[in-house]
């Protein structure tokens, strides 16, 4: 599921972008890949908006942005008596574009998002998919299973193959659907491998047990530079994190020892170090969970 983005559900921002879908179009060519972005995150299908419209909200909140905020900071400095008013205006115009970039960028963000929580569940989903395939469950009893399960967004993916089923298409045109717009690379393999066989007549057992194979050696290659990975990570958490600051506290305890070099070891000085150290693991803790491989279950 995409996530919530709450202006796009203000019919002001909705109504005004209108005006701006040329600007819209302008901007489609500094991000060619909105489209389908916009389809992939699950933007498109929920708010009904494409590539093209949503630039065009995202200039409309920027520039309400611009005009309210920056109009509001110069009014106030021209009564404050303030030299310079247009700073206030300025000021509006580097939060508008921090607002439209954020805006642009947040369709990947969610993709991404939606990547990698589709790949931690998806060999559990293959397995379960396998088992009841070769306990002689049709496949798309099989699938309507998936989608009642609790296997993350590859739940909901599955939801929408089952309701588009049960409208009257055809499982392979709902499965085709599915693939081609789905942004993780394995997911769409997996989905691939099935329409295939449900194409040719093979057997769809066969196919996900190979699939399911070569994503379990996948899995193991990614744990192997996972963890070569982590092994300079550690050697820079214990320097950063605990020799550095073991080592400058021992260093400022004898300084401070010195006569005249009493202010060298101040109580703020050690929570200052505090700060930094807990700073410095927040940081590590932040690496080390952004180079986890996706494949790898939660």
């Amino acid at each position: 599921m995409p996530s919530t983005i709450p202006l796009l559900q203000v019919p002001l921002f909705r109504n005004a972008s209108k005006l701006f879908i040329g600007i819209g179009d302008i901007m489609s060519h500094v991000f060619p890949f909105m489209n389908s972005t916009v389809e992939q995150s699950g933007i498109k299908d929920q708010y009904g908006i494409n590539g093209r419209e949503y630039l065009a909200f995202c200039f409309t909140v920027s520039a309400f942005l611009l005009v309210g905020i920056g109009g509001l900071l110069t009014l106030v400095l021209k009564m404050g008596g303030g030299k310079q008013p247009l700073v206030g205006l300025a000021a509006g115009g580097v939060l508008s574009a921090a607002m439209l970039f954020y805006l642009a960028f947040f369709p990947k963000s969610i993709v991404n998002r939606r990547v990698k929580y589709l790949e931690r569940n998806l060999l559990f989903a293959l397995r379960s998919l396998l088992i009841q395939i070769r306990s002689g469950v049709p496949l798309f009893n099989s699938i309507v299973s998936i989608s009642v399960g609790n296997y993350g967004p590859i739940t909901q993916e599955f939801k929408n193959v089952v309701d588009k089923v049960s409208a009257g298409k055809p499982v392979v045109e709902a499965l085709e659907e599915l693939a081609l717009r789905n942004p993780s690379l394995y997911f769409r393999r997996a989905m691939w491998q099935i329409i295939n066989s449900m194409k040719s007549g093979s057997d769809v057992g066969e196919n996900i047990e190979d699939l399911l194979s070569s994503l379990s050696k996948e899995q193991l290659v990614e744990i192997g530079r996972y963890k070569s990975i982590l092994n300079p990570i550690a050697m820079m958490y214990m320097m950063v994190a605990v020799i550095v600051p073991s080592l400058s506290i021992t260093l400022l305890i004898i300084l401070s020892s010195f006569p005249g070099m009493e202010a060298v070891g101040k109580e703020q000085t050690y929570w200052i170090i505090l700060g930094l150290i807990v700073f410095m693991q927040f940081i590590f803790l932040g690496l080390i969970k952004s180079r986890r491989p996706n494949l790898i279950g939660t």
